[in-house]
């Protein structure tokens, strides 16, 4: 019986990922179907009858392979994503790839999955952009504040107000309770663990979680991490170091081992994102392992 099951979801997996690339190709033809008019030649009443009768596509599929592949009807190199890995893997730069910069996108499309390269694109914008609320003093520092709302019980409101005092802050408080909690994950850190096992110690992973809340460490990324992450790559140095342990989400550690991350030995928050991987470091041939570990039979 469990043969039989796994037989029969080998094939409709089969037939499914085949499916998916056929539809691919249809897609791929649209923009010439709807220029020479097949679909009324053929007796259809539009292209979206043609397209659902003979691909099965809705109408939204439709509308959007046409629109991705007019965006990039004069970039020959995200064409060629899309002829490999389909319209979403170009998804994320359709708006800001140009012709000066396709290459550097088909680049990326390339290697990258949908997310994280979402996560990329998002992470350029900000380093370029900065955030809204940035204000300029003469000595050109910049200080940038944000405004977050809070939901807590009125006892915890009351006490919160309390800390603060009459004359205080909230920046100054929040910065007073977040220097107390790091102080206190200093206490409980455990010892760093040299060994050959890439086994994590339970007391390591427990800490590393803890100070990352469960979310990933990056910046200002809120997602739940995913996968924990050396720093100083295992492979290069067997040990165990909760310091160099990151938690991180899944398409911020595909970033990392993309090589796309500068300063990796710096706190996380203060990460900035490289455009292209630095293949002088000794970390890199570690990270082209990966990569090539990772990619699909």
């Amino acid at each position: 019986m469990e043969k039989h099951i796994q037989d029969l979801h080998f094939r409709f997996r089969m037939y499914g990922k085949n499916a998916r690339e056929w539809t691919r190709k249809c897609a791929l033809l649209l923009p010439e179907i709807v220029r020479e008019r097949v679909w009324e030649k053929k007796g259809f009443d539009s292209v979206y009858m043609y397209a659902r009768v003979l691909a099965g596509m809705g109408n939204n599929a439709v509308n959007d392979a046409l629109r991705i592949l007019h965006s990039i009807e004069n970039m020959p190199a995200l064409q060629k994503v899309v002829e490999a890995k389909g319209l979403n893997a170009v998804r994320p730069v359709v708006a800001i790839a140009t012709s000066e910069t396709e290459l550097f996108w088909a680049g990326k499309a390339m290697e990258m999955s949908k997310h994280t390269l979402e996560l990329y694109v998002k992470e350029q914008h900000d380093s370029r952009t900065g955030t809204e609320n940035t204000i300029e003093f003469p000595e050109q520092k910049a200080i940038t504040k944000k405004i977050i709302a809070l939901d807590v019980d009125p006892e915890v409101a009351s006490e919160l107000e309390k800390l603060k005092g009459k004359d205080g802050d909230w920046n100054t408080l929040m910065k007073e309770l977040l220097e107390m909690r790091e102080k206190m994950l200093a206490q409980e850190k455990p010892e760093e663990k040299v060994t050959e096992s890439r086994h994590i110690p339970a007391a390591i992973e427990r800490y590393v979680i803890e100070r990352a809340r469960g979310t990933c460490e990056l910046r200002t990324c809120t997602k739940k991490y995913a996968i924990l992450h050396h720093i100083q790559r295992f492979a290069l140095e067997k040990t165990h170091d909760p310091s160099r342990i990151i938690a991180l989400c899944k398409p911020h550690e595909r970033m990392v081992h993309l090589g796309l991350i500068e300063d990796e030995h710096i706190q996380p928050r203060d990460w900035s994102i490289a455009k292209e991987p630095n293949k002088n470091d000794p970390k890199y041939a570690i990270d082209q392992m990966v990569q090539k570990y990772r990619k699909p039979i």
